[in-house]
């Protein structure tokens, strides 16, 4: 694991500054080149020591300037921005912190999936996973953004981990070897993947994609199990359904995680990529710590996310550029380019 490099930290002095309207679409402009080069971008408006309301305003206010200029760099002109119910996250009692595994938002159907570009027979109706009920939101979240409202008492850090990066290297570990150009290759491996998710519902029951399941790991357990917070308890559920799950979260392979579902995620990682948990962290987590008001957008489809929540709860409020039908000319050229951002810098990708 690493901090993230520094200049992905974007200064936003001159927003209260005498012309902030220019200053809006410079910032932005940067973000966006961010977003498309590195991955994801930190707007630091907690250093303008502005009080929470009015934050959260040029937050909005960033956000939908970024909107344009993502639009403006090849994203869908129906990209709009969603501002969604601000999230809590407690930390449970007996823990000193509350750990976010790594996740796409929106579960149904926020996940990298093939461009037609790149994989013709795709259809755009499987971008969608599961149920709606299971996420707050019916629209493809196409980026991640969050506003923190309150980052919490000591530790407050956001993890992102290089999704196209580790696609492409779990391949090359395999020794699963291209015949045609890699990055098509690599979309229709993880879209067969998908499918075969999806295939098995009716199976598994789970209404999102593990990191297991999209790496092609074929046990029912890995396909079952919405892995989300780290120090949770096996829901009965899952235990029920994969007996054999129970043995596994009383130790995991790297002995330090804690909590039954990080357990059970070390085994996963071990079982899809080669790695523990902690050694996965220690090549691919990047690590960037928000301050109060801070704003921190990620590309959902390309960087996995989580997080550690110190002291009693972390609050965030959710402001996502979002797509309500991923299909279209637009949207698959600007998904072919996606996955050809080249692997940022310090994200542990070889």
């Amino acid at each position: 694991m690493k901090f993230a490099p520094t200049d992905t930290g974007i200064a936003c002095d001159e927003l209260i500054g005498s012309r902030p309207d220019e200053a809006l679409d410079r910032i932005a402009g940067q973000g966006a080149e961010m977003l498309d080069t590195r991955g994801f971008a930190v707007f630091r408006l907690g250093r303008l020591r502005l009080s929470v309301d009015e934050s959260r305003g040029l937050a909005r206010s960033l956000a939908e300037r970024l909107r344009l200029a993502l639009v403006r760099r090849g994203a869908p002109e129906e990209m709009r921005l969603e501002v969604d119910r601000p999230q809590e996250t407690y930390v449970p009692e007996g823990y000193p912190t509350r750990t976010l595994l790594p996740h796409f938002d929106g579960q149904h159907c926020s996940y990298l999936t093939p461009s037609v570009l790149d994989m013709p027979e795709w259809e755009a109706a499987w971008r969608e996973f599961g149920s709606r009920g299971y996420t707050t939101t019916s629209a493809h979240k196409m980026y991640q953004g969050i506003f923190l409202t309150d980052p919490g008492q000591g530790l407050s850090v956001t993890t992102y981990y290089d999704w196209l990066a580790v696609l492409r290297a779990v391949r090359e570990e395999r020794g699963l070897g291209t015949t045609g150009e890699p990055v098509a290759e690599v979309a229709r491996w993880l879209g067969g993947n998908l499918r075969e998710a999806v295939r098995r519902q009716p199976e598994h029951g789970c209404p999102y994609p593990s990191m297991g399941a999209m790496l092609g790991l074929e046990d029912t357990l890995w396909h079952g199990v919405s892995f989300h917070h780290g120090e949770s308890d096996l829901p009965k559920e899952a235990r029920e359904r994969c007996p054999h799950a129970g043995p596994l979260t009383q130790r995991c392979p790297c002995g330090r995680c804690q909590g039954e579902v990080a357990r059970l995620f070390c085994h996963q990682t071990l079982m899809s990529t080669g790695m523990t948990w902690d050694a996965f962290k220690q090549r691919w987590e990047v690590l960037v710590p928000g301050e109060h008001c801070d704003l921190l957008v990620g590309h959902n489809l390309t960087m996995l996310h989580g997080g550690l929540a110190g002291g009693a709860r972390r609050v965030l409020d959710p402001l996502c550029l979002v797509v309500d039908r991923p299909a279209g000319d637009v949207y698959e050229k600007w998904l072919a380019r996606a996955w050809r951002r080249p692997a940022p810098a310090g994200t542990g990708a070889s």
